[in-house]
């Protein structure tokens, strides 16, 4: 048995705590305890939107939006080209490549109907590591089909659909319909490259939003409204171009996660998710660290994750810790090679 002490990242922000491990779990939690070997104690980071099949693309994406992950482009056609074993080895590589940057949970929208999520469970099954993978499932054509919604509703957590404007609106209703009379939950990209119509978007009954970086303010208040959360991905949208306004959302009452977005673009890096949406955030007129960390941290456990297992297992990171302010040597300094230990928690 070891303890640890040293400020902890709760639900509420830092304080000082201490922890009992034996054999990699968490035995004892005092609130205040200072008996241990100092470190920072935060919970395990939560990447709140991937693509992870993107990772076999090879070529450099080059081009707007359209042109690298729109219909024929870069994306798809590589997508088309690869096999199915070059697809999971690449998989493979990216989930455990998560774990070692200290990310224990993925929200990933899975493309390519069932063939999609078949691949990504073989490459779930011979990874190494244990990430509660949450996985969207999408129909494999822009059309409802009652009985493939039903087969990738069953072998998914939900179903995380592209752009409102990609879809034949009565298509979309339909298969909006047919999740609310279930027991999944429908996630959109929304406002990536131009605005989209927040009030149709809204009315499909939306779990979560991506994005939302052409949106204006009362597109943003319509969500707080409703109470949609929205996941942001600043250095994707960079990539393309765009920057997300994250305290125009926060200030909109918006309740924000992080995701790392197509793979080709951006690594599975938490940390250096934090980083650039603080940077971006101090741009446009300021935001506290603690704001982000609870981006990648709580938020998504809250709004994203729901009741899932997490509520009864999950794990806690610790990490060097310099005396330093916490928040900002997370979010500005701390990198994965900083990571001393993941410990579990069973309650």
């Amino acid at each position: 048995m070891k303890y640890y002490s040293g400020p902890y990242f709760s639900e509420d922000g830092f304080i000082q705590a201490e922890v009992l491990v034996d054999k990699g779990e968490v035995k004892d939690f005092e609130e205040g305890g200072d008996r241990g070997e100092k470190v920072m104690i935060i919970p395990s980071l939560c990447n709140s939107h991937t693509h992870i099949g993107d990772s076999v693309v090879s070529e450099p994406p080059v081009g707007s939006i359209e042109e690298v992950v729109g219909p024929g482009g870069i994306k798809h056609r590589e997508l088309s080209e690869a096999s199915e074993e070059e697809m999971i080895l690449s998989m493979i590589g990216y989930i455990n490549r998560s774990e070692s940057n200290g990310i224990k949970h993925i929200i990933e929208f899975r493309e390519n109907g069932l063939k999609g999520l078949s691949k990504l469970k073989i490459a779930d099954e011979r990874s190494k590591g244990s990430i509660d993978l949450n996985v969207m499932g999408r129909p494999s054509e822009k059309r409802y089909d009652r009985q493939e919604l039903n087969k990738i509703i069953s072998n998914a957590s939900g179903l995380g659909l592209s752009a409102y404007r990609d879809w034949d609106e009565a298509e979309l209703k339909k298969i909006a319909d047919h999740v609310k009379n279930g027991s999944t939950s429908l996630a959109m990209h929304c406002s990536e490259d131009v605005r989209e119509p927040i009030e149709k978007v809204l009315e499909l009954d939306v779990h979560h939003l991506v994005h939302m970086i052409e949106a204006d303010e009362e597109d943003l208040k319509e969500c707080a409204d409703d109470e949609v959360p929205v996941v942001i991905c600043p250095r994707s949208n960079m990539f393309f171009g765009k920057i997300p306004d994250i305290p125009k959302m926060l200030k909109a009452g918006i309740t924000l996660s992080l995701g790392t977005d197509n793979a080709m673009i951006s690594g599975p890096n938490i940390f250096r998710e934090m980083e650039t949406a603080y940077r971006i955030g101090m741009m446009q007129g300021g935001i506290e660290p603690e704001e982000i960390l609870m981006m990648a941290t709580w938020n998504p456990r809250r709004s994203l994750l729901g009741s899932r297992k997490w509520r009864q297992r999950d794990s806690l990171m610790l990490l060097e810790h310099d005396e330093k302010d916490p928040a900002h040597e997370v979010v500005s300094v701390t990198t994965p090679n900083d990571i001393l230990r993941f410990v579990e928690i069973i309650r």
